[in-house]
């Protein structure tokens, strides 16, 4: 029997060559912020990889290797060594494990969609990547990681929707294990966040669970101040076992208004325009 054939359809579609390009996020050592430094592409022959304007503005930024830090792309039809390690070889003992655990059909696990469904971060890694926000007509869509999963239950009380709040490992570790695919999430305003200003929670049944993306915040509050459809839901979960990055990753879908962005400074544009 095929192991196309075993398994779910809702993961095979996912291993459809939908997404095209990917935002490449580098994580200051020092501050722990994460930065736009790079698009990736692949059109199914050809990769390319070119840095941000952004990049171009970190003064301690060091070009990834075999990367240069240049005004050009790189093209070519081999993946970028240094993306490259970020896959997995299908000889491994693991590998069927790891392709359905972010749910990629093993027979079709290209390195591409590898890195696409799993945001190519290792452990303790400091490169992640992200799939971009796509806008049609007045429509988003945006599918990311929720970020800092494993910082919400760190005995610190937070001031969410107005109200303070402090979450166990135990009362999180049971909402994130209640999930399910297509599960509606909440969207909690956090006040006083040390690190982002524009700090937004997700949520479920009143646990928060993580952030939406810093680089993602301030659009997100724009949008909820706007009191636009909005919602968010669960896309897949990880276990208890995984590495807390990949433990929850979500859609976000709003009705924007005409000329939205969450890149208003251009800051996510090549280099080499």
């Amino acid at each position: 029997m095929s192991l196309a054939s075993t398994v779910d359809p809702a993961v095979r579609r996912a291993t459809e060559p939908s997404v095209r390009e990917l935002l490449v996020l580098w994580q200051h050592p020092e501050t722990r912020r994460f930065h736009p430094i790079g698009r990736f592409a692949f059109d199914g022959t050809e990769y390319e990889f070119a840095y941000t304007r952004h990049a171009m503005t970190i003064a301690d930024f060091r070009p990834l290797p075999g990367l240069p830090l240049r005004a050009d792309s790189y093209r070519g039809q081999r993946m970028p060594t240094f993306f490259q390690e970020r896959t997995m070889a299908s000889s491994r003992p693991d590998f069927v494990a790891r392709m359905l655990s972010i749910q990629v059909d093993p027979e079709l696990a290209t390195p591409w969609e590898q890195i696409v469904h799993s945001g190519g971060r290792r452990a303790g890694d400091t490169l992640q990547f992200m799939q971009f926000p796509e806008i049609t007509g007045s429509q988003l869509c945006c599918r990311f990681f929720v970020n800092g999963v494993r910082h919400v239950p760190n005995g610190m009380t937070r001031i969410v929707d107005g109200a303070p709040t402090l979450v166990t490992p135990d009362e999180q570790e049971r909402a994130l294990s209640t999930l399910q695919p297509r599960q509606r999430l909440d969207l909690v305003l956090e006040a006083e966040n040390p690190e982002d200003e524009n700090a937004v929670m997700i949520s479920s049944g009143g646990t928060p669970l993580g952030w939406v993306p810093r680089i993602l915040s301030a659009g997100v509050r724009d949008l909820m101040g706007r009191e636009p459809c909005m919602g968010v839901s669960v896309v897949r979960t990880a276990g208890a076992s995984a590495s807390p990055h990949v433990r929850l990753v979500v859609d976000l879908e709003a009705e924007v208004p005409h000329g939205f962005t969450f890149d208003p400074e251009g800051e996510w544009e090549s280099f080499a325009v």
